[in-house]
């Protein structure tokens, strides 16, 4: 290498040059910082596999839900598991390239990492070391090159006064006002400028051939220093390529055998998608070939009809109230003043109480056999209606049976002796008691019915006014509506049910389903089937709506 006159420039920027070597000492630190980099690539990479994966399986969970509760049904419904079990599988493939790209790729440039750079107080081991090494290699041309820099100021400043020096004599020789001493000194001057020029310029070619004759020492002690930061550098790059090949297998799914099989398997699905096996199973399931139990003669039993002549205020077609079966016509002796339905009893006639006392207690045993073989079924009616319901269709079977003037009195298994109303409290006149405390008794022995029952809270029940036709056992008891035959929470437009709110817009598409619009009121006369549809009553028709339209007032 020969020093000259453009290597000394302030725009020269060569490596070469002193201090310039620190740009490839950095390099070692910027390695350091690129494997921070990678690693973060490869960490924000997972977390995108891993949002893919949760997002396509959150799509696959919701579709699937739909399919539960929809309409669709058979092979073609098969279709659609498939597609949504493709999405299952492709994030399944999705979790492992995340999980892959964090167990193995990132772990790995870590361990690299850690290896290969080693802190020190202020800098990595490595890069110290390195900067040493060019600065020992340096510090001996940059001496010469110092004093090879100073030789050249001085020989360029001795060139300046000598071509001065060299003005002003030539000028004092043109000038007669400067007389032969000044002139001679002048010229002396000019003599010493050139000494000091011949001096200087034999100063400066001897700094400049001894920086010469060291530039092969230098170059090569430099190139040593600097063939170790390239060798570093190389096992970076080689590193990251390997890794980056590592990172490629783990992202490539086209390689991995599952996810061609997931599209081998979703192909297949959807080629087994059959319409004349969907609508096979649509006639069994729902059409012309499902079985049906046409009606049949069925013999008259009044064993099981019901007392009660109101019709059923559910939704299911259930029957609420009270029905008793084995009923016992009213025998000759039955007292008309006390067969209001708030005295109701029987009393023997008095033919039987003249019977013999053994008699009469065998009698009474087997009618109390007969009466605890009887059912009393007690079902939960509507809140308004519960109450008049089982005040007219108690049975006088169930409440109490009286023997006029004597002391055998026979208990209903239904009641407790607490509260029979011909009990020991008669007055003292062997007289009965009045009507009110017999209205009493009966009403609280309903109430203890109802609490057993349905296990509600005690409510208080004025007695009703004795009245002939309020016997609920006429002819004609409910030709006159009573207070729990009107309209009841689940009656809405003369129709029972559950009284609904559409929540949005609907159009019908067929000749039996409800228009709605969002806000509309109207009844839910049966619970939701299983294709999703409700029937409803509405605007004076009933049809069909989709149970997911509305929600209950």
């Amino acid at each position: 290498m020969s020093l000259n006159e453009e290597l000394v420039q302030a725009t020269n920027d060569s490596f070469w040059e002193i201090g310039k070597y620190s740009r490839t000492v950095k390099r070692i630190d910027n390695g350091k910082a690129l494997c921070d980099s990678l690693r973060q690539l490869i960490q924000q990479r997972s977390e995108i596999e891993t949002s893919y994966a949760k997002n396509l399986s959150s799509w696959s969970k919701k579709w699937n839900e739909f399919l539960d509760k929809g309409n669709e049904y058979g092979t073609i419904q098969g279709g659609w598991r498939g597609m949504l079990q493709e999405a299952d599988s492709l994030a399944d493939l999705h979790n492992l390239v995340a999980d892959n790209l964090m167990t193995k790729d990132y772990p790995s440039i870590k361990a690299w990492q850690k290896e290969n750079y080693h802190k020190s107080m202020m800098h990595f081991k490595e890069t110290k070391e390195l900067e040493e090494g060019f600065k020992k290699a340096q510090k001996p041309w940059e001496k010469k090159y110092t004093k090879l820099m100073q030789a050249k100021k001085e020989y360029h400043a001795a060139c300046r006064s000598e071509k001065s020096t060299a003005n002003q004599e030539n000028n004092a020789r043109g000038d007669s006002a400067v007389s032969p001493d000044q002139l001679k000194k002048i010229q002396e001057k000019l003599k010493k400028c050139q000494a000091d020029v011949e001096a200087t310029r034999d100063k400066y070619e001897a700094s400049l051939n001894d920086l010469n004759s060291y530039n092969a020492k230098y170059i090569e002690d430099m190139n040593e220093v600097f063939q170790k930061c390239q060798d570093f550098e190389k096992s970076r790059i080689e590193f990251f390529k390997k890794t980056m090949f590592e990172i490629h297998q783990h992202l490539d799914l086209s390689v991995e055998p599952r996810f061609s099989q997931v599209y081998t398997s979703l192909h297949s699905t959807i080629g087994q998608i059959d319409s004349d096996k969907d609508l096979r199973w649509w006639s069994t399931n729902h059409g012309s070939d499902m079985p049906m139990n046409w009606p049949t003669f069925e013999e008259y039993s009044p064993e099981l009809q019901n007392i009660s002549k109101k019709k059923d205020s559910g939704i299911g077609g259930g029957s609420d109230g009270i029905t008793i079966t084995s009923i016992r016509h009213k025998p000759d002796g039955f007292d008309q003043q006390q067969s209001s339905p708030l005295n109701t009893h029987r009393q023997t006639s008095n033919n039987e109480s003249q019977r013999s006392s053994s008699g009469s207690i065998q009698q009474q045993q087997q009618q109390q056999q007969q009466q605890q073989s009887s059912t009393l079924r007690l079902q939960q009616p509507p809140d308004s209606a519960r109450l008049a319901q089982m005040n007219t269709e108690v049975s006088q079977a169930d409440i109490v049976r009286h023997q006029p003037g004597g002391e055998n009195y026979v208990r209903s298994p239904s009641y407790d002796e607490s509260l029979n109303p011909f009990g020991d409290d008669e007055d003292e006149g062997g007289g009965q008691k009045s009507n009110s405390t017999v209205e009493s008794h009966v009403y609280q022995a309903i109430d203890e019915a109802r609490e057993g029952h349905n296990k509600e809270p005690e409510r208080k029940v004025e007695a009703a006014p004795e009245e002939e036709d309020n016997n609920p056992f006429a002819e004609d008891a409910d030709e006159t509506p009573s207070p729990s035959q009107e309209d009841s929470p689940r009656q809405m437009n003369g129709k029972e049910g559950v009284p609904v709110r559409a929540l949005y817009d609907y159009t019908v598409t067929e000749e039996d389903e409800l228009p709605l619009k969002a806000g509309d009121v109207f009844v839910k006369l049966s619970e939701e089937d299983e294709l999703g549809w409700c029937k409803g009553y509405k605007d004076g028709r009933e049809g069909l709506y989709p149970a997911n339209y509305v929600e209950p007032v």
